[in-house]
């Protein structure tokens, strides 16, 4: 017998899953990506390296500056391009424009009707409608940033190679450094919150991050560090799927913000890093659903660090002068955390700067074996012990724990 859990709600793009039952218990679960593959790795070949960054942003609304980023990291380091610590800086604002923008997103309007017991945002602001203009307020500023950093709020075309098409201007830096320091109560307010979920979705063994908090060269896990992608992670397709998933040396992981904070504790803020110490003990037991709470947490963090960072680039003021870049044979990989985990594009260029091969690797790709382990615990914790009902609502959170792009997620093909 097959339960089905129909296309879920209050996530972005389309999947479902199939709970099959065995003699009376849960014998597996299929998560099943169905949305239509996009084919950006072939959309990329042969094109020339400038173009391939405002390419990429297509990817995905919500998260193109993750993809702008990692795309000119990874062609900056197939041409052995370094950028001064200013461009590193912009670059890491802007991805932090978009943590805030996506956390409150997820947070405010699509996990917090599961908190107060309502079916969408809607309803629910009927009774909490001042915590829905809170999380609207985090998510505009986090758009601004966006629009400054990569030139819209939409498959922005700013982030450069060597640089930018437009630099950032000291009164928006200024507004920033304001804005960011009047949200921070309402960020807190948000860890209370999202600290009352309880615990679901079973435990992850096992995590992978990058090496810095919002960028590195490498990778890390709670079992090694500074490793490649190609070292130890396993894409394969599957066929009930339209995105391939990933095993880390063979086994399910996890990425995004529960497993930033537990890998890399060490770089958060001050006001994040004392928020985390007060929810240790909970974060750590490591129960999928807490990726909430973390996310929580991350708009503190994120808030800090924004403000941090307008404040040392204007106390430095800004040069703006972009890297000269010379196009040569190389390969290169790069590495960001998008707002839901570890985001990789790698390419290799040929010596007239035209991408002779790309990969793309999308954190709801390399949560996608966990996500399915995840839902296998649910469904056999509840299976029999509460209605149906009751059971493929629980599923439904289970995923939206994760917080899947899955529309990001369905762009591979082998023709």
């Amino acid at each position: 017998m097959i339960i089905e859990l129909h296309e879920f709600t209050r996530v972005e793009g389309n999947g479902k899953a199939e709970i099959v039952i065995e003699d009376g218990e849960v014998k597996d679960v299929r998560l099943k990506i169905i949305e239509g593959p996009r084919f950006f790795e072939l959309l990329t070949l042969g094109r020339h390296y400038y173009d391939v960054p405002d390419l990429e942003a297509r990817i995905c609304a919500i998260c193109y500056l993750s993809h702008s980023v990692a795309s000119v990291l990874g062609i900056e380091r197939a041409f052995g391009v370094e950028v001064p610590e200013e461009i590193q800086l912009i670059r890491e604002l802007g991805l932090i424009g978009e943590l805030l923008e996506s956390h409150a997103l997820h947070l405010y309007l699509l996990v917090a009707p599961d908190v107060f017991g309502y079916p969408d945002a809607i309803r629910m602001a009927t009774k909490h409608g001042e915590l829905v203009k809170e999380g609207l307020a985090l998510k505009s500023f986090g758009n601004r940033i966006r629009v400054m950093v990569g030139g819209r709020e939409i498959h922005g075309i700013n982030v450069k190679p060597g640089g930018f098409g437009r630099w950032p201007l000291p009164e928006e830096l200024e507004a920033v450094e304001r804005e960011a320091d009047g949200l921070l109560t309402i960020a807190r307010r948000s860890v209370r919150l999202f600290s009352e979920i309880g615990p679901y979705g079973g435990k992850a063994e096992l995590f992978v991050a990058t090496d810095g908090y919002l960028t590195g060269e490498s990778l890390i896990s709670n079992i090694e560090k500074n490793f490649h992608y190609t070292e130890r992670i396993e894409e394969r397709p599957l066929v009930y799927s339209f995105a391939k998933q990933s095993l880390y040396n063979g086994r399910p992981f996890l990425v995004g913000s529960l497993a930033r904070l537990l890998l890399k504790e060490d770089s958060l803020t001050p006001l994040a890093r004392r928020l985390f110490e007060e929810h240790r003990e909970k974060l750590e037991t490591c129960y999928v659903s807490y990726n909430n709470l973390a996310q929580a947490i991350e708009l503190v963090y994120s808030l800090e660090r924004a403000k941090e960072i307008a404040k040392t680039l204007l106390d430095g003021g800004i040069e703006g002068e972009n890297v000269p870049v010379e196009a040569r044979e190389g390969e290169g990989i790069g590495y960001v955390e998008a707002p839901r985990g570890v985001l990789i594009h790698h390419y290799r260029i040929d010596g007239n700067g035209s991408i002779a091969y790309s990969n793309i690797i999308t954190p709801t790709a390399l949560n996608h074996a966990m996500m399915e382990r995840a839902l296998l615990w649910e469904a056999r914790e509840l299976y029999g012990e509460v209605p149906e009902g009751e059971m493929l609502g629980r599923l439904e959170e289970t995923v939206r724990a994760f917080d899947p792009c899955i529309s990001c997620s369905v762009h591979f093909a082998k023709l």
